[in-house]
């Protein structure tokens, strides 16, 4: 079977069994998370809770992972997040490439081991190893000790740290020093089942149709993208690259300052709010490194912390732990970032956790005496490092906190629930919504969850050409075309496990390339329309999945304050959400995706795509009146 593996692996960790099953029964969803969200779609009911054993956890490289495809390093783990949604969360790194080469294209684990263990395949082989000795062990150590006790350095590993352990239902799991699938809390699931690691050595090849062919075009590209201008600057060629954190959000109107509070742009100096960075990396930097197949080593700038040791803050970690808490010394940014990822922990989710407490204590509303006799005070380091230590490792009132910032709020009381921003119950993350509609849009009722992996459809990651009106991230019109265009090249990329910022680079958001790797891969003559459609499945699926488990046109909303609070300063200042037009932007986008008034896919929409048995199974999930629908 060409291009495809042809091999899913499915690992029962109470039974300690595995079988393997095919994967051509699942080939019109692509790969990765197309087929994954099958996978959940047909075996995870209604009556499955997240940390239920019955609940999958699947891991999903792209078809195109492990080829010599530019960037082929993308997975997904998908699976039933702690809030009750499907969702899917992806990473980049070397294990992607590795569990291809080991011949699996999807890997299913399901049950509860009854005490932890970790996998480890290989061979054809997957043993059940005892985790007591990792078990506590953070995300840097735990690959050490399980590369060490195989005696084999070229080992990848996928694991949890104390925050999976504990179950945080904002827990991401990691490989390498770099990669993690932050958002969601798919660290929590993995924990849930007693699942340390999984650790992968593959020996195989992957099967091209046309390898000549393959070559010539996947070299085409990778020139394509070294040859893109973002990366001809001299700051770009040099080894290690002084970002300067402040222009880029500010400039885009990105940049968010506590917890979507007002603020004196002016009097805080918010076009030079971050400090440091350059002296920082003249310090500490020690290396830069890319995932599997990368040809530029950009994205991942590895610094030696004297606080934290080895470790890297990606981008979402900058903004976070600097605007968002209100921080500007790079030192505690770079130290925040490190310490989630070591923990296992969604710098996301973890950020909005201490903006809240900030301005709860700012407020007056909490006192030290509510956080272990932590002042809450905006932009201390001590209450951000604490607040990590706590949460990560389940102490103090760091326990408030593990089912996520709407749950401690409630615990909490005293009018805090307003000031709790979640969407479906979990943390929305970086970006400045109020004045981005489409992708306040994307986060209402998108199924990338919290606002950190998502399309941003303000960039125009465009299929084809649409109203230049949609441009304009402060309009309502023509949002609707532009969200679905970018919801269905992200779930492409997705699928065939290529990295977005290649596809922008490289093709210039095009489709036309990645249509024509795949075809060369798997010897399946595939268009860009083929790729949508394919797309077009998972999106109905994922939003059955989710519609199965009671989610209406009642969630598919934002926190007030992104209505009635408006945007403090920057280019977007004085923008707010108006909710008579952004529920009409909302029926717009049902009817585009063919679902009815109250979010719910109609039967027609199924049948279309050839999904007429999955609109079987969703009729028999829905209470009668959603049943007749259609």
């Amino acid at each position: 079977m060409s291009g495809w593996s042809g091999r899913i692996l499915r690992v029962d960790l109470s039974a300690k069994t595995y079988t393997t099953e095919l994967t051509a029964p699942y080939t019109q969803y692509i790969g990765g998370r197309g087929i994954s969200t099958k996978i959940l779609y047909d075996e995870v009911g209604p009556d499955v809770k997240p940390y239920d054993p019955e609940n999958r956890l699947i891991i999903g490289p792209g078809v195109l992972t492990g080829t010599p495809a530019p960037t082929s390093s993308r997975t997904t783990i998908t699976t039933l997040l702690p809030n009750g949604t499907i969702g899917s969360s992806g990473f980049g790194g070397f294990i992607g490439a590795e569990i291809r080469h080991a011949g699996y294209d999807n890997i299913i684990v399901q049950e509860k081991a009854e005490y932890p263990v970790y996998l480890y395949l290989h061979d054809d082989t997957v043993e059940f190893r005892d985790a007591a000795k990792i078990w506590g062990k953070d995300t840097i150590e735990t690959p050490e000790l399980i590369r060490k006790e195989l005696g084999d350095p070229d080992v990848q590993v996928l694991c949890i740290g104390p925050a999976g352990e504990n179950m945080v239902s904002f827990a991401c799991v990691r490989t390498g020093v770099q990669a993690a699938s932050g958002r969601g809390g798919t660290g929590a699931v993995m924990g849930s089942k007693n699942l340390k690691a999984i650790a992968v050595r593959g020996k195989r090849g992957i099967e091209i149709s046309n390898i000549g062919e393959f070559l010539k075009v996947a070299n085409q590209t990778g020139k394509m993208l070294l040859d893109h201008q973002s990366l001809q600057s001299p700051a770009a060629k040099m080894s290690k690259l002084a970002v300067d954190l402040n222009d880029s959000p500010n400039d885009r109107g990105v940049a968010v300052f506590g917890n979507w509070e007002q603020v004196d742009w002016e009097e805080i100096g918010a076009a030079n709010f971050a400090r440091g960075g350059e002296e920082y990396y003249d310090k500490h930097y020690h290396a830069r490194v890319g995932c599997n197949g990368c040809p530029i080593f950009r994205c991942y700038r590895i610094c030696d912390d004297p606080e934290t040791g080895l470790g890297t803050a990606k981008c979402y970690s900058q903004p976070m732990f600097t605007f968002r808490v209100w921080n500007r010394d790079w030192t505690v940014m770079e130290a925040a970032g490190h310490l989630c990822n070591n923990y296992g922990l969604d710098v996301l989710s973890t950020a909005n956790i201490i903006a809240f407490l900030m301005e709860l204590y700012h407020r007056g509303i909490i006192t030290e005496k509510d956080t272990d006799g932590v002042p809450m005070k905006r932009g201390d380091k001590d209450a951000i490092m604490s607040t990590i230590h706590k949460i990560a490792r389940q102490e103090g009132y760091g326990r408030l906190f593990r089912d996520g910032v709407l749950a401690g709020a409630r615990l909490i009381g005293r009018g805090s629930e307003q000031y709790a921003m979640t969407v479906k119950g979990q943390e929305v993350g970086l970006h400045e919504f109020r004045g981005r509609k489409g992708t306040a849009l994307v986060l209402a009722a998108g199924t990338k969850r919290g606002g950190g992996e998502y399309p941003h459809p303000e960039s125009i990651w465009a299929i084809k050409k649409v109203n230049k009106e949609a441009c304009d991230p402060r309009t309502y019109e023509h949002k609707g075309e532009v969200v679905l265009e970018s919801t269905y090249v992200y779930m492409i990329v997705d699928m065939l496990g290529i990295c977005k910022n290649y596809f922008a680079w490289a093709f210039n958001r095009s489709l036309e390339f990645p249509a024509k790797l795949f075809s060369l891969a798997t010897g399946v003559e595939t268009s860009v329309e083929d790729l949508i459609t394919a797309a077009k499945k998972v999106q109905l699926l994922e939003r059955a999945f989710d519609v199965s488990r009671g989610i209406r046109r009642k969630d598919d909303t934002l926190p007030d304050r992104f209505f009635d609070t408006p945007v403090p300063g920057g280019p977007l200042k004085g923008d707010t959400l108006e909710r008579d037009k952004f529920a009409k932007l909302l029926s717009e986008y049902y009817e585009l995706c063919g679902w009815d008034e109250e979010g719910i896919p109609k039967k027609e929409t199924f049948t279309k795509y050839g999904l007429a048995s999955d609109w079987e199974t969703l009729a028999k999930r829905l209470p009668k009146e959603g049943a007749a629908r259609g």
